[in-house]
């Protein structure tokens, strides 16, 4: 059984695109169609399909410029391309292929048996970089993105708030006196609780948000389309269940809060980054097991605070 691999299908010719369609469907693929090349680019960076089948003739942008353009997108460039052509066969046109960087070149397009044996080996290909991507952005102690995710999901926040105006917030917040616990219980214990507190956050996030650690006893969540008064609402909600947690061998522990909002409070994913920390580190400077958010007035000062 195949898994649910999404495949797009770009091509002007109807008739082909939707005999594509039944035969990928058939071999257990969702698959979406786009009946040309610039519809077939904004479904790639909204979709992010697993593999994309283009025809190479097609107006205005034909299969070449489609594929060189998901390339060229930091967002998509490993999304795999098979081009396909009865009129474009010679090896310039297969060379040029190569260039733009489609990994497959079909110049027989009724060869179906041939389409879906490409689609299997760049799809498993896929699946195996993607296991490794998801090893690389992972912290293994709590299954938790670590930082390098952290970071690019922050900069592709910032950048879909600039395109659509929605707002996002961050929540920066670490573990109140943790040294103490790796000193008095051990590193065993330290771990056992960054770990308890990783599911916390797990499990108090929506599966829209991304909960980090990001560093020691430092963690982060991305609360997407939050403004600061709901941001501040969930980060009292993790801070209770937080300070209800039983660690074995530590007892209760708690977490201090700092919570900033963009693009009201910044306008870079550093400034976010800056004004957030700052909040958590005044949240600790105030008695910790505290939540304080950047105001509205003033950057300079923070406000919003929630005690325990």
């Amino acid at each position: 059984m195949v898994g649910k691999f999404n495949v797009l299908v770009v091509d002007d010719d109807p008739d082909k695109a939707h005999l594509l369609e039944f035969a990928l469907q058939m071999a257990g693929y969702d698959v979406r169609v786009a009946s040309n090349g610039e519809e077939g680019l904004a479904v790639v960076e909204s979709y992010q399909p697993d593999l994309v089948i283009a025809d190479v003739m097609m107006p205005l942008v034909d299969g070449y410029e489609l594929a060189r353009r998901i390339r060229e997108n930091p967002r998509t460039r490993f999304i795999p391309v098979i081009l396909q052509t009865a009129g474009r066969s010679n090896a310039e046109d297969l060379r040029k292929g190569s260039e733009v960087g489609a990994l497959g070149y079909i110049t027989d397009p009724t060869d179906l048996d041939l389409l879906l044996a490409r689609t299997r080996t760049l799809l498993d290909f896929k699946s195996y970089l993607d296991s490794c991507e998801e090893a690389a952005f992972t912290d293994h102690l709590t299954g938790l993105p670590n930082r390098r995710r952290f970071e690019r999901q922050l900069d592709r926040e910032v950048a879909r708030t600039l395109r659509y105006g929605h707002a996002f917030s961050l929540l920066m917040l670490d573990i109140d006196h943790f040294k103490l616990v790796n000193d008095t219980h051990g590193h065993e214990a330290g771990d056992q609780t960054l770990s308890r507190l990783g599911r916390v956050l797990q499990e108090g996030t929506r599966g829209i948000d991304l909960a980090s650690r990001i560093g020691g006893e430092e963690f982060s969540v991305i609360l997407t389309e939050t403004d600061l008064i709901g941001a501040l609402e969930v980060a009292e909600r993790l801070r209770l269940a937080i300070k209800a947690l039983e660690v074995p061998g530590v007892g209760g522990i708690t977490a201090s809060f700092g919570v900033a909002e963009f693009p009201s409070d910044a306008q870079t994913a550093r400034e976010l980054i800056t004004l957030a920390d700052n909040a958590l580190y005044m949240a600790k400077r105030e008695g910790r097991d505290r939540i304080v958010g950047v105001p509205r007035q003033s950057n300079s000062k923070m406000a919003g605070s929630v005690q325990s």
